[in-house]
């Protein structure tokens, strides 16, 4: 094991520079806890007698990072109020 510790939602120590950021294609940014969180939704639907499921949805989206880690790319997830 190491000490080493993610950075912080909206850290840029990892982000490309942006003369190579304005390189890339633009996509939307779905961050992995988010779309995990959109992937219990239909869970909970399917299951609807599974109480637990909500909670782990809410858990996800609290754990977002907001920002890619490399392109500073916004998520595009709804939870996040406006849609970039």
């Amino acid at each position: 094991m190491t000490d080493w510790t993610p950075p912080p939602p909206g850290d840029r120590r990892e982000q490309l520079p942006d003369d190579v950021i304005a390189l890339l294609v633009p996509r939307g940014y779905l961050s992995t806890a988010c779309e995990t969180a959109r992937r219990l939704d239909v869970a909970i639907i399917r299951n609807p007698n599974r109480a637990d499921l909500p909670p782990w949805r809410d858990r996800m989206h609290q754990r977002c990072r907001l920002n890619h880690k490399y392109t500073g790319a916004a998520c595009r997830c709804r939870c996040h109020g406006e849609t970039p």
